[in-house]
């Protein structure tokens, strides 16, 4: 190889390399770009897991207020009898309802 050879081949590699760096500038760029968004979106998920399980322990206590509401006006809450009218005597399987979310 010659000296004007190895010369334009020199110059090949500087404008190779050229390209390449403004290549992994843009790779680079757009790596941070999407670890942004993947953060922003991972923060807006928890943000709405959070809202739900508020909504979820909000209403569990709500339905049990309004099933024993149900059972004190005389009413059944149990799968076997739910909504039949009570007549006045306690229901086991009602009773064990209860127990059951009780813990």
């Amino acid at each position: 190889m010659d000296r004007e050879q190895l010369f334009l081949h020199i110059q090949q590699l500087e404008r190779n390399l050229h390209v390449m760096n403004e290549e992994m500038q843009t790779l680079k760029e757009l790596t941070v770009k999407l670890v942004e968004e993947n953060v922003s979106l991972e923060i807006e998920k928890e943000n709405y897991e959070q809202l739900l399980n508020e909504k979820e322990e909000k209403d569990v206590p709500f339905k049990e207020n309004s099933l024993k509401s149900l059972y004190d006006e005389g009413f059944h809450v149990c799968s076997i009898h739910f909504g039949t009218h009570r007549h006045g005597d306690d229901c086991l399987f009602c009773q064990s309802f209860f127990n059951e979310r009780q813990g």
